[in-house]
């Protein structure tokens, strides 16, 4: 579902009754998914979507526990909970950000609620930065300061007032402008890492696997694999979940792609699961039927703000007025 249409529905939605929808829906399993929670301004992010506070992200556990019973992921794909009449939730968040050691975990912890951790190989103890969370950072500097504003226009050669949209608008064929953009405005992308951890050590990790949570590949650097060919994608899935055993004593491969499953092409995703490169797969396109356990469309929880139960509502909304329609199957 678009932002644009999570929007339009929301309204509607909030007069709803979640588990009449729930059952008459038949999904009874549901995937969310966050990136990050944080009390704190967060130049890298801030830009990019909203985020909850601590206090905020609790509201939603607690409002999602009233309905769903926290699962863990292997659980799940054993059958455990397909076979069961009771409403489940299976948590994930992607990117490995540090915030889901310092933050995250313990409030998971606390209420005893499992997840998994999608990391980007390559940004483990903060060894690089994802293109887009360079593009906040630079669009932070911009803001702040009405001089980088204008030697950013003057570098990307285009009027002042557009140098933000056009830094939203930077995809990754276009991120290699990003680093010399930098230098301009006097923003130095390790330092930045440096006095600000982005992401988890590895250290972190084995924490998050030592407090029983799953981790899974998010792909090397956050790569769009919509645009790479067949072997690329086999590969980059290969090399994301094999580190993660090296490096962490993962026995089994789960994977999240970046950005989205949409573009990747059905047979490659066949012979990834067939292969088993990964015991399991996971998109972002909300609620949706795949045929297989194995591959798993989650519910983006920051795409518009809102409470866990108002997300919620507008995805099975969503999701029953496709029923007629036949639009709810993912073909791959």
């Amino acid at each position: 579902m678009t932002d644009l249409r999570r929007k339009i529905l929301s309204a509607p939605a909030r007069l709803t009754h979640l588990e009449s929808m729930v059952s008459l829906s038949g999904q009874r399993t549901i995937f969310p998914f966050y990136h990050v929670v944080s009390d704190q301004h967060l130049p890298h992010i801030f830009h990019l979507y909203g985020y909850k506070n601590p206090a905020e992200f609790e509201k939603d556990l607690d409002a999602m526990l009233r309905i769903f019973e926290p699962l863990r992921l292997e659980d799940y794909l054993d059958g455990v909970a397909k076979n069961s009449r009771r409403r489940g939730m299976i948590l994930s968040f992607d990117d490995g950000l540090a915030e889901c050691h310092r933050v995250i975990a313990p409030l998971l912890k606390k209420k005893g609620v499992p997840a998994v951790f999608f990391l980007n190989n390559r940004f483990i103890d903060n060894r690089g930065l994802f293109f887009r969370y360079k593009t906040s950072i630079l669009i932070d500097r911009v803001m702040s300061d009405p001089e980088m504003a204008g030697k950013a226009a003057e570098f990307l050669v285009i009027p002042e007032k557009q140098v933000v949209s056009a830094l939203k608008m930077v995809d990754p064929p276009r991120q290699d402008l990003l680093d010399p953009l930098a230098a301009v405005l006097g923003v130095d992308f390790q330092n930045y890492l440096k006095n600000q951890p982005v992401y988890m050590t590895s250290e972190q990790i084995k924490d998050l696997r030592s407090w029983g949570f799953g981790i899974g590949g998010h792909g090397r650097d956050h790569a769009d694999f919509s645009i790479m060919n067949r072997d690329e994608i086999i590969r980059q899935v290969r090399e994301s979940v094999e580190d993660l055993r090296e490096r962490f004593g993962v026995k089994t491969a789960w994977f999240s792609f970046p950005f989205s499953s949409a573009g990747v092409p059905g047979p490659v995703i066949r012979e990834l699961l067939e292969a088993n490169v990964a015991g399991a797969l996971f998109g972002t396109a909300g609620i949706k039927n795949t045929g297989t356990m194995r591959f798993i469309q989650r519910i983006p929880m920051e795409s518009v703000r809102g409470t866990a139960m108002e997300v919620l509502k507008t995805e099975y909304l969503y999701y029953l007025l496709k029923v007629p329609l036949g639009r709810n199957r993912l073909r791959y």
